[in-house]
């Protein structure tokens, strides 16, 4: 079943038994939603929730108190991306929308279920890979590891591999052509180290292996031999016993006088003499005259035992001896004749390995030379695309920096080759001055709480239109933030809620105003229990009032008022036409 859709939109949000929240059913629209309320409300299991139903780690409080199970469910439009990880996975594909149920239980047993098929939690990390990006309080202090560098400037240039994208691009090809041919250099590397070592150590190793093996073929071993050799062994050791035991069966079968043949053969005259008299008797005498002719059978048999009856103590010095050889050999391979037997293989082709070593280590050199060269061919390429990528995104933090009220703020992205590795051959670190006249340094020795957090927002905004996410959550990044600087932030989010649905959770009136639906989380007390709630605010009068108490506190005053409804009015001059996406027909039937 095909999908035109490039997003991964959240639609429904389902919690039960969540934490503080009790039951809960939330409805998310495109662009910015923005999630407010009293400290302490609950906001944060919203967002929590969220993380868990695309794969995040789960913590045994996340069930509420007194239940035994707690519940998330979502709802995702299915994009491109997602339907082509839906049939790599090998999961169901039930139309234009996705489900995903995540279940936890006190028991310590959780269930993951995808279009209602039940699988891992891994398998969700991948379905889920970069859909949802959740930005947190402290996520500045990711932004400050240099480690984290590279895969930002990726992000920015659309430089993935393709498990992350969608269709085919020039950035994805260059890094599937540099993936595989990373993964080459390795695999030619494994043999060579395998082909190499110290030169004495080989001549040792061929040594051990050519004696071992001369060993084997000296005594050769065959499947069987030893189970076969042990049952001649017996024989021949009880020669004697055997000889009287069945020379004794032989005499009271046909041999001594009154034998078994004799006396049958006299029952078979009787009988035959009776049936001329009675010829029901003819089923008898043919019974006897049978069991005659295979007491003869016997008879013989017993005689050419005893004739083939050897007593020879040489074979049987020779059996010991051969039984002897072959027992020495299990016990110093430690396995049965079986596997012993095996081993002369293996042991065989070991040696031929490693006394053609050179020649075949010559080979896979050329093999490792031609696949290094394809390899630094496809850095260079990556290198270029990075490049031209941290050069946009110099200038898009930059630009951000600026509409934060850092007019003088300078950004730039380091790039330092290093040997290759399975990212490429580039090394990347952002460099920061907040203060004209100072030294561009490292983003993590300069930059304040603030200033990092600025950072972020700037970079979260330069990213918006250029990754794979459909669905950016902030819970309370603009922390550190306020006065004349919040209005520009609220504008920010709204901006990147123009390329992608964002979530906000926020304490900034200035932000809270940009929204386009705007949720407020209250506690409350019901039969000695506390329970959160959602409820939607409503444009108008809900949000104003919203907004007043963000601004005073408990105590709504008419002056808040007026300046929650001044707040609205400004963000509504600043609205800008949302990016459009094309829809699926499945959407376009909701829509209708």
């Amino acid at each position: 079943m095909g999908t035109d859709k490039v997003f991964s939109m959240l639609n429904t949000l389902r919690l039960k038994n969540v934490a503080v929240v009790e039951e809960a059913e939330v409805t998310f629209g495109e662009g910015l939603t923005v999630l407010t309320g009293e400290t302490g409300a609950g906001k944060s299991i919203v967002i929590d929730a969220l993380g868990l139903l695309v794969g995040g780690r789960a913590e045994a409080d996340v069930i509420r108190a007194g239940a035994d199970e707690a519940v998330i469910e979502g709802l995702f439009d299915r994009s491109e991306l997602l339907a082509a990880r839906l049939s790599e996975l090998g999961l169901p594909d039930d139309g234009p929308e996705l489900s995903i149920r995540r279940s936890l239980s006190r028991q310590g047993k959780g269930r993951v279920h995808v279009n209602g098929a039940l699988v891992g939690v891994g398998v969700l990390q991948r379905l889920m890979k970069g859909q949802v990006d959740i930005a947190g309080q402290h996520e500045h202090m990711a932004l400050l590891d240099p480690r984290e560098h590279l895969g930002l400037v990726d992000r920015f240039g659309a430089i993935r591999s393709a498990d992350e994208s969608a269709g085919g691009s020039e950035q994805s090809d260059v890094m599937a052509k540099y993936s595989a041919a990373w993964a080459r250099v390795r695999e030619t590397a494994d043999r060579l180290q395998a082909l190499g070592g110290d030169e004495s150590q080989v001549a040792a190793r061929i040594d051990y292996l050519s004696f071992q093996l001369e060993e084997l073929e000296r005594v050769n071993p065959q499947v069987g031999e030893d189970v076969t050799l042990e049952a001649e062994r017996k024989r021949l050791a009880s020669s004697e016993k055997l000889r009287k035991t069945v020379g004794s069966a032989e005499e009271l079968t046909a041999t001594q006088e009154g034998s078994a043949v004799e006396l049958l053969g006299r029952a078979v005259h009787l009988v035959a003499d009776a049936e001329r008299i009675d010829p029901s008797l003819s089923s008898v005498r043919t019974a006897l005259i049978a069991a005659q002719t295979e007491l003869d059978d016997a008879a013989r048999g017993l005689s050419r035992y005893l004739s083939g009856l050897n007593s020879d103590p040489r074979r049987l010095d020779e059996v010991d001896e051969r039984l002897d050889a072959l027992k020495r050999l299990s016990r110093k391979h430690a396995a049965p004749l079986e596997a012993v037997v095996a081993k002369r293989g293996t042991l065989a082709a070991e040696l031929d390995e490693l006394k053609h070593r050179a020649e075949r280590r010559a080979e896979v050199e050329v093999e490792h030379r031609k696949a290094r060269d394809e390899a630094d061919a496809a850095a260079k390429e990556l290198t270029v695309l990075r490049q031209k990528a941290g050069k946009r995104l110099t200038e898009a933090v930059v630009a951000g920096l600026q509409r934060l009220s850092m007019q003088r703020a300078r950004f730039e992205v380091e790039f330092v080759a290093v040997e290759l590795q399975s990212s490429g051959g580039d090394q990347v670190q952002f460099l920061f001055c907040a203060n004209p006249g100072e030294a561009l340094r490292p983003l993590a020795k300069v930059a304040s709480g603030g200033e990092a957090s600025r950072v972020m927002l700037a970079m979260k905004a330069a990213v918006a239109g250029s990754d794979s996410c459909s669905c950016s959550v902030f819970d309370e990044a603009d922390a550190g933030i306020g006065g004349a600087v919040a209005d520009v932030v609220g504008r920010l989010i709204k901006d990147i809620a123009g390329h992608r649905q964002v979530l906000c959770i926020t304490h900034l009136p200035q932000v809270a105003a940009h929204a386009d639906a705007h949720l407020r989380i209250e506690k409350a007390e019901s039969k000695g229990r506390t329970r959160s709630v959602v409820v939607p605010l409503e444009p108008g009068d809900d949000r104003a009032h919203e907004l007043a108490r963000m601004l005073s506190g408990v105590e709504v005053t008419r002056e808040a008022l007026g300046a929650a409804e001044a707040l609205l009015r400004s963000a509504l001059r600043h609205v800008k036409p949302r990016r459009q996406r094309k829809k699926s027909d499945g959407e376009q039937r909701r829509s209708a």
